[in-house]
């Protein structure tokens, strides 16, 4: 019964946190601080940075803030529908808020990560203690491991916010 309880807290909380997310953060301020991030990380995406030791990684973190990019749009898509009168298109937006916060912070985490490793692939290049040597490559471990490990699932995530439907919302109250 506990872990039903921690779920439900976990829930609550990001449900809340999400709905923050696109309402207060994003809509507010009309996608601009948003956008600043987007082409902060869209310029390390084009760099060559890691020296051509990161490339497949920074693929990696640009198909993906590419499908946040299109997940994002999906949602002002449904926005905008509400102001045109469709009303129920809010629905939507409550549905699949979570999945956008998540993978905002997936890709937002590994460009930082493959920020990290960038300075780790450079410090790897002098002479190093042995203890320095290993926290140096385990960044640079840990960022390509995020990358191929976490980072498809905005993908996956895209997909399924372009499928959402209002068939649970269409439910009587008494089916729950």
């Amino acid at each position: 019964m506990r872990d039903a309880k921690i779920d439900t807290l976990y829930e609550g909380t990001t449900a809340i946190q999400s709905l923050d997310l696109i309402f207060r953060k994003i809509v507010k301020d009309q996608g601009q601080a948003l956008a600043s991030v987007a082409t902060e990380m869209q310029t390390f995406i084009d760099t060559e940075a890691g020296n051509g030791r990161l490339k497949e990684e920074r693929l990696a973190l640009g198909k993906a803030l590419g499908e946040l990019q299109a997940i994002l749009g999906v949602q002002m898509g449904w926005l905008q529908a509400v102001q045109a009168g469709e009303t129920r298109e809010l629905y939507k937006v409550g549905l699949s808020s979570r999945r956008v916060l998540l993978a905002l912070g997936d890709v937002i985490l590994s460009w930082l990560l493959l920020r990290q490793a960038e300075v780790a692939l450079r410090a790897l290049g002098s002479e190093l203690s042995p203890s320095d040597k290993s926290f140096y490559e385990g960044k640079v471990a840990a960022a390509r491991f995020f990358t191929r490990e976490v980072l498809p699932r905005v993908g996956a995530d895209r997909r399924i916010v372009e499928n959402t439907n209002l068939d649970i919302m269409d439910l009587p109250e008494d089916a729950f």
